[in-house]
């Protein structure tokens, strides 16, 4: 009796088979990333726009901008700088983006230069109140017909997707009077709560000296602009 051979592969069929799998698996990786990367871009947008939005019902609220770091608003101790951090990591400079080194002062976002004195966006959006001082803003007992923080502005401060700390550069706001700025400095830069992006570095400038434009941002860093420059 002949026997008869078992139906089956080949290798040759077996190797193009794979072949096509890997390709289709590649293809379908890349598109996954892009997805992912996509996503984290949009949420990125979104918180910073959630915080920046805190901002500016924080300056309705008080008439001010959150810049005080001791309950004296307009002197010469103001903050320039917001930070999504607790207020014992605001002045860990290793815990914030560094700069790229491709837009003049990218580096004062975590500070030095520009940067000045930084401040938890925790502190003034949420608590009112820092490790010295409670209230940094006087409350308003029956807002918005008497002028005062109305918070909390909102529950949480994020950090971003790629697990760093959102920075606003609140030394540019318009009537802030932060310790060495001039009004034509307020004037002509834009204040954005800002994230370093997928990269981790910050690529947009913060320079007394260098304009930040109304729209846009450096590089592929995610932002939301609170305040815009018009000149």
């Amino acid at each position: 009796m002949k026997m008869k051979r078992s139906a089956g592969f080949t290798l040759i069929e077996v190797i193009v088979a794979v072949g096509i799998v890997a390709i289709l698996s590649a293809a379908v990786a890349v598109s996954v990333v892009k997805y992912i990367n996509d996503g984290r871009i949009a949420r990125s947008a979104s918180d910073a726009q959630t915080i920046g939005t805190a901002v500016v019902t924080f300056l309705k609220d008080t008439g001010k901008w959150p810049v005080s770091d001791d309950g004296v608003l307009n002197d010469a101790g103001e903050l320039s700088r917001l930070v999504g951090l607790d207020r014992a990591d605001v002045a860990n400079a290793a815990m914030i983006p560094d700069g790229a080194g491709t837009a003049t002062g990218d580096g004062n976002w975590d500070g030095g230069g520009d940067g000045g004195t930084a401040g938890a966006m925790e502190d003034l959006l949420i608590l009112n109140a820092d490790a010295n001082t409670t209230p940094l803003y006087t409350v308003s007992k029956s807002a918005p017909v008497v002028q005062g923080w109305n918070g909390p502005y909102i529950d949480t401060i994020p950090l971003d997707p790629w697990g760093n700390p959102f920075v606003c550069n609140i030394r540019y706001a318009r009537g802030a009077s932060v310790t060495g700025v001039t009004a034509a400095e307020e004037a002509s830069h834009s204040v954005f709560v800002l994230s370093a992006g997928p990269n981790g570095l910050f690529e947009t400038s913060f320079d007394d000296a260098t304009a930040l434009p109304a729209t846009g941002v450096g590089g592929d860093d995610v932002g939301f602009l609170v305040s815009g420059a018009t000149s």
